[in-house]
């Protein structure tokens, strides 16, 4: 499914979204910046939803405002459609007869 949204409407979605995560907490701008591990600047490009940040950056700071299972439901795990046994069979290549010898003279 595509989103409606397009990058920029996105990530100022998701900024506005730490702010306001952030803000419920009543944590300061500064103390989440520590945390996270980068400069108030760069902070503050997160929350205004600039593109142009770390994705790792991203990710932390919705780990200190505790999405942390929400950022790993992004992505869920694939299910394993095939057995073990399916996978060995699939490797049991079948061997090209061997080339026939063109008669001379033709």
């Amino acid at each position: 499914m595509i989103s409606i949204l397009g990058d920029r409407e996105a990530m100022a979605t998701l900024g506005a979204r730490i702010r306001e995560a952030r803000l419920q907490r009543n944590l300061p701008q500064a103390h989440v910046a520590s945390i996270v591990g980068v400069s108030l600047p760069t902070y503050r490009k997160i929350e205004a939803g600039d593109g142009t940040m770390e994705f790792r950056h991203v990710v932390r700071t919705l780990a200190v405002l505790g999405y942390v299972d929400a950022v790993a439901a992004l992505v869920p795990p694939l299910e394993a459609k095939a057995t073990m046994q399916e996978i060995l069979a699939a490797n049991d290549r079948k061997r090209a007869s061997p080339m026939r010898r063109r008669k001379r003279g033709r």
